[in-house]
């Protein structure tokens, strides 16, 4: 396992962080790709859970990310979400979802994407979200800010300035909504009523990207998912936002959650999900 915190290729040469984060890119971009090649025939579909969905493009892409990966750094630790995996204490991991949104791309509803994110030493270092149906790849390098890419063209993300919650979009896990089990539940809520639209996109990766672009004010999740909540971490930080856990420490794998806004509305929201 790499210990330098320095990217390293199979052939034992230091990667830039540049060549790193465009690694990054590439493999999110490569996952993208198979998913829109098989948009609207997803394979066989099964539930690993009750209402919790892989197909078998899921296992394709995963496949095809984690042998890129194995091959350019083999001493890396890996984190996917259908192969599990680990993190490293000490080196570089790697978070994958290889289709997030799963439930949506079995129905080619077109809001699913590929995540990737590189964790280092407890930090989010390099991110890509592509949303292939979407035509976007979302991605940041730490201290590299924050880009969207379409149409063979780059444009830099700022998040909103929206000031007051009034009149924010809000993007949330809503699937909770009903079950009484859930601590946050009456604030969740409040967040909701006090907000001006709720969007509800099915896909965490895509509602990260899309608070780091300004197309929506907060992003509020309400599960530990690393895969899908650490790329909205490192984008939304780029482009001039706040990430943090549920309750306003830094984010991490083991946080409960995740709540990415703006600075302006980071403490509102913040005020109304720990009352």
């Amino acid at each position: 396992m790499s210990t330098s915190g320095k990217a390293t290729s199979g052939g034992g040469v230091p990667d830039t962080s540049e060549e790193l984060n465009e690694f990054v890119r590439e493999i999110a971009r490569r996952a993208g790709e198979l998913q829109l090649s098989r948009y609207e025939r997803p394979g066989e579909i099964r539930e690993k859970t009750p209402k919790d969905v892989v197909t078998e493009v899921d296992l394709l892409c995963e496949e095809a990310m984690i042998s890129a990966i194995e091959d350019r750094y083999p001493e890396d630790s890996i984190l996917s979400e259908e192969r599990g995996g680990e993190i490293s204490t000490e080196g570089r991991t790697w978070l994958l979802d290889p289709v997030d949104g799963t439930a949506n791309f079995s129905r080619a509803n077109p809001m699913f994407c590929a995540c990737v994110a590189v964790l280092e030493n407890g930090e989010v270092t390099h991110a890509a979200v592509a949303a292939p149906r979407l035509g976007d790849l979302y991605h940041a390098r730490l201290g590299g800010g924050a880009y969207r890419e379409t149409g063979g063209q780059r444009f830099p993300m700022r998040v909103t300035d929206t000031q007051d919650l009034e009149y924010a979009f809000v993007g949330a896990d809503i699937s909770f909504i009903g079950q009484g089990n859930n601590p946050r539940r009456d604030g969740i809520q409040e967040v909701f009523d006090s907000a001006w639209q709720l969007r509800s996109l099915g896909s965490a990766g895509v509602r990260g990207a899309w608070t780091a672009a300004g197309y929506l004010d907060v992003s509020i999740g309400t599960r530990n998912t690393a895969w899908d909540y650490a790329p909205t971490v490192l984008l939304v930080n780029e482009a001039g936002g706040l990430a943090t856990g549920l309750s306003g420490e830094p984010w991490s794998p083991d946080s409960d959650g995740l709540v990415a806004t703006n600075v302006p509305l980071h403490h509102q929201v913040l005020r109304l999900l720990n009352r």
